[in-house]
């Protein structure tokens, strides 16, 4: 008796995610929540960037142009 609640259940999902996957808010939804997890995990990356382009920029900022 259980194992057909809980495959009627997975079929439900299943339907109801296949229903989903066929609208444009959902892709639109989807593709929100991908890029704010991206930038959550970027951040700190992010902040090491921003130290090593400083650093960078005033390297090249101090040293002499070499003549072409």
């Amino acid at each position: 008796m259980a194992e057909i609640s809980i495959t009627t259940t997975i079929n439900y999902i299943i339907d109801w995610l296949q229903l989903r996957l066929k609208e444009r808010t959902s892709w639109d939804g989807l593709t929100i929540i991908v890029i704010s997890i991206l930038a959550l995990i970027a951040s700190p990356l992010i902040k090491y960037a921003a130290w090593v382009g400083l650093g960078y920029g005033a390297w090249t900022l101090w040293r002499k142009d070499k003549p072409l």
